[in-house]
């Protein structure tokens, strides 16, 4: 195919417009490293710089894991977030619990530095922050600066054991706790023999959510048939504690269920409750 003059103009007019556009980003990131390096040196800070842009001074140690968003979960924090000018324009009043993934990536790689009892100044380019788009009293493109103090974190076990028990709790509910980390009670033991990791089962279920909204549910007197070993663990750990006819209650942390997916009306991370009666198998 041949291009025409103004084709190949266009073209190259687009080269030059993506060269400049990175340039720009470029040039912008370089002066924003400037202004950081330049407040360290005028506040008298000897900081650290993370591979990816992130200058951090730890002011006070703490102890034991550090804050990994690949195995940490949630974090509580006291911490204040403010511009180079020294204008503040965010902080809180009382500890505070986030998931450590809803957060901004300067402050997850800043919180990657620190372990539970450690308090840090993390200092980040403005692609690390909030970019172009900031929230109302930041402007586009700021650097921006926090002053942390890590007070506790919790892996995503944790956060769901801590949700499985209050959700017990609040409902009154006695139930044991398996190896595996569900908790259940069975209501109805059944009798004859048990279905096995292979074992095709016949059941009435229903699903729901801690807030006890059904996501999923048999009706009636309908059945559901499925192979045990295509269902997700939880499922499979629990039906071979049941024989024919037995019921159960069960409730899984979210490793258990579907994990970091989501699904349909299931948010990602979500503990899953399952009611189940076990009609038959094979």
């Amino acid at each position: 195919m041949k291009l025409t003059l103004a084709s190949m103009l266009s073209f190259m007019a687009l080269l030059f417009l993506s060269a400049c556009l990175g340039e720009t980003n470029f040039e912008r990131e370089e002066k924003e490293i400037g202004e950081i390096e330049k407040y360290l040196k005028d506040n008298n800070l000897t900081a650290q710089k993370d591979d990816n842009g992130v200058y951090y001074v730890i002011t006070q140690a703490g102890t034991g894991r550090v804050a990994r968003a690949d195995s940490i979960a949630e974090v509580t924090v006291n911490y204040k977030g403010y511009l180079l000018n020294k204008q503040i324009f965010d902080q809180s009043s009382t500890p505070v619990t986030f998931p450590l993934q809803g957060l901004i990536p300067g402050f997850q790689i800043g919180l990657s530095k620190m372990n539970k009892g450690s308090k840090a100044s993390i200092f980040m380019v403005s692609r690390l922050g909030y970019g172009a788009s900031p929230p109302q009293g930041i402007p586009a493109n700021s650097v921006l600066a926090f002053d942390i103090e890590l007070l506790d974190l919790k892996t995503r076990d944790q956060v769901d054991e801590a949700i499985i028990l209050k959700y017990i709790a609040d409902n009154k509910l006695t139930m044991q706790k398996h190896s595996s980390g569900m908790y259940y009670e069975i209501t109805a033991p059944g009798s004859g023999g048990s279905p096995n990791a292979s074992s095709v089962v016949t059941v009435r279920y229903k699903g729901t959510l801690t807030d006890k909204t059904i996501f999923d549910q048999t009706t009636g007197s309908n059945t559901a048939e499925f192979g045990l070993s295509g269902l997700i663990e939880g499922w499979k750990i629990g039906i071979p504690l049941l024989k024919k006819g037995g019921k159960m209650t069960m409730i899984l942390p979210s490793r258990l269920a579907y994990g970091a997916r989501a699904q349909g009306r299931i948010a990602a991370n979500s503990v899953l409750i399952f009611e189940i009666e076990l009609v038959d198998f094979r």
